[in-house]
């Protein structure tokens, strides 16, 4: 499995398919549901691809020089449990290792937040509700994590 940016128009779609198939679609959701998510940030667009095919994919935004906000992250139902996303979020800190310090957020769903817990990220006790995920019994809590140099 190799983890890699999305730069091809191809991996950018077949990451924004993957994105609804996973997070949008089983809450029955419009297909253009990502772009009413969009932050005019700069972006990172990351996949996890086995076999020609795009079985994982991240999007983060830099908020600021010291802080990025994991927007999406989003794994095939086939390859869920086996470290895709652990990898994805590993690729992401190695990627912004040089600009430490550095804050990585998250607002993760109740459905989420177990994973991101065992990456380390520390619940702040804010809450984001959005009533499209609130009907379905989605709460989303932001989560952060803090990536320091190593002395």
């Amino acid at each position: 499995m190799n983890i890699k940016h999305a730069v091809t128009e191809k991996e950018k779609n077949e990451l924004d398919q993957l994105l609804w198939n996973v997070l949008w679609k089983p809450l029955g959701l419009p297909r253009d549901i990502r772009q009413s998510f969009k932050l005019n940030y700069p972006q990172i667009e990351l996949i996890a691809v086995d076999s020609g095919n795009v079985v994982g994919c991240l999007v983060a935004n830099w908020l600021s020089d010291d802080e990025i906000e994991i927007r999406h992250i989003a794994v095939s139902f086939d390859y869920q449990g086996r470290s895709v996303g652990r990898r994805l979020v590993g690729k992401l800190i190695e990627l912004v290792e040089l600009n430490v310090p550095i804050t990585i957020h998250t607002y993760a769903r109740n459905t989420s937040a177990g994973f991101f817990s065992k990456l380390g990220f520390i619940p702040t006790g804010e809450y984001l509700e959005h009533p499209d995920f609130a009907k379905h019994g989605i709460a989303n809590q932001k989560m952060y994590c803090e990536i320091r140099e190593i002395t």
